[in-house]
């Protein structure tokens, strides 16, 4: 299955490319991406980052990942992943 992952803010587009196409086999969950995400960050970088339960947030097709729980993902769907945003 095709999914578009998209990265936003500085935190992690300095981790991952801005926009890309991942292949996932059938009955992936988001988790299951995620977890892959942050391996490669490790392998590439050799930083350790939790993008889940963390000040990231995540969505699929625009809709929070934690309102979505455990959601299987589906050929097409675009995983949005959001840095933290601080101001004053």
């Amino acid at each position: 299955m095709r999914i578009t992952i998209k990265a936003f803010g500085p935190e992690i587009t300095s981790l991952l490319e801005r926009e890309r196409i991942v292949i996932v086999e059938p009955g992936s969950s988001a988790d299951d991406l995620v977890r892959r995400l942050e391996e490669e960050i490790i392998t590439e970088h050799g930083r350790t980052v939790s993008i889940l339960g963390s000040s990231f947030t995540v969505l699929i097709n625009g809709r929070n990942l934690e309102i979505l729980e455990d959601r299987s993902l589906e050929d097409g769907d675009m995983v949005t992943i959001l840095s933290p945003i601080g101001g004053g």
